[in-house]
């Protein structure tokens, strides 16, 4: 229960990871943005092409979307997470390149940062490595 409100935070404020401001830039189509000034960002490497990450990408927000009704909707090299748990609305984008996936969401503020920030990084280390396969 504790990490499902975690993760509810998580989506609602991803600005503590990796700040690449053009992969964060708004464009045409995108459902939503996450502002710079309140943004959390958070980069994992990989080693795989880039057809390999979406589909391990794909295990993972199928993962989220039936544990937490977690929406994705892929718009080229990035995805849109919205949602809601609890009653707290999610908002990430998980934006893919050649070496890394970066995930950009709102802060939810100290008490929770850590354990979001936390939880995503293993996340996507365990769905980025190289030995894991989806059963």
């Amino acid at each position: 229960m504790k990490w499902l409100a975690a993760i509810a935070v998580l989506f609602t404020s991803v600005s503590a990871f990796a700040a690449d401001d053009d992969v964060a830039a708004p464009r045409d189509g995108d459902p939503f943005t996450i502002g710079e000034s309140n943004r959390l960002s958070l980069s994992c490497p990989h080693a795989f092409a880039k057809t390999e990450v979406v589909q391990r990408l794909g295990y993972l927000f199928a993962y989220w979307k039936k544990r937490f009704n977690i929406k994705s909707e892929w718009h080229g090299d990035r995805v849109f997470l919205s949602g809601s748990v609890y009653g707290i609305k999610i908002e990430a984008i998980f934006a893919i390149d050649e070496t890394n996936v970066t995930a950009f969401a709102s802060d939810p503020g100290w008490p929770w940062r850590g354990q979001v920030i936390g939880y995503v990084d293993r996340k996507l280390k365990k769905y980025m490595h190289p030995t894991y396969d989806e059963p």
